[in-house]
């Protein structure tokens, strides 16, 4: 696979090697929260990224959030600047939460065929993106699997997860992603901490886990 116009600034790679040889295109669920996280990587940790892959973010459009929508966005970017060709090994990424709503699980099974068959990834977790977020910076071992896999609401109405991100950052929002969660030892731990939990994806999709890792691997040299 590859794309129409492989031309980017001399700035984000050595100079001679202008054209990327691997392009990973990422669409995500959500506009905030994990846009900022990826981008955030790029941003923080570039030299760590090889000068023969190029990173996009797709950005989300407005609208509903379920699978078939983040496949939407995802096409309706390709389809405007890109050309794929065989030749190419390029990554298209989809990342979405499972949640805890019985209609999200026959959305989720309702696109994973044209997923496999247009050769798209899937990056998910059980429940949410911030359980991968929580990875980074704690000992995950010390807390209950129940209470991270349930997430319920607590005493000031946010759910469990979220709340003890709080607690640790000072604040977490989803409008404003905290920067300092992204370093090379904290995804590291993410890393190491995600193979405790569901890492396959049919399996992630009614149990605690990720396989976020999967696509960090492929971006980052660690």
């Amino acid at each position: 696979m590859g794309f129409k116009v492989r031309e980017f600034e001399t700035s984000e790679y050595k100079e001679e090697l202008l054209n990327p040889k691997r392009v990973i295109i990422i669409s995500c669920e959500d506009s905030n929260t994990e846009p900022a996280y990826f981008n955030t990587i790029k941003e923080k940790l570039s030299a760590d990224i090889s000068a023969l892959i190029k990173v996009e973010v797709v950005k989300k459009e407005a609208g509903a959030s379920e699978p078939k929508d983040v496949i939407c966005n995802l096409e309706n970017f390709i389809n405007e600047e890109y050309d794929y060709k065989s030749e190419y090994d390029d990554e298209l990424w989809l990342i979405w939460d499972r949640e805890k709503v019985k209609s999200r699980k026959e959305n989720i099974l309702a696109v994973l065929p044209k997923c496999k068959e247009k050769n798209y990834n899937i990056a998910m977790t059980n429940p949410l993106f911030e359980f991968w977020l929580l990875l980074h910076l704690v000992d995950i071992s010390k807390y209950n699997q129940d209470d991270l896999f349930n997430n319920d609401k607590i005493l000031n109405k946010q759910r469990f997860i979220p709340n003890e991100l709080g607690k640790i950052l000072g604040k977490y929002t989803k409008k404003s992603f905290n920067k300092k969660i992204i370093n090379k030892n904290n995804i590291q731990k993410a890393l190491e901490q995600e193979k405790l939990f569901e890492n396959e994806l049919e399996k992630i999709i009614d149990n605690l886990g990720s396989n976020i890792g999967n696509l960090i691997r492929s971006m980052l040299n660690l």
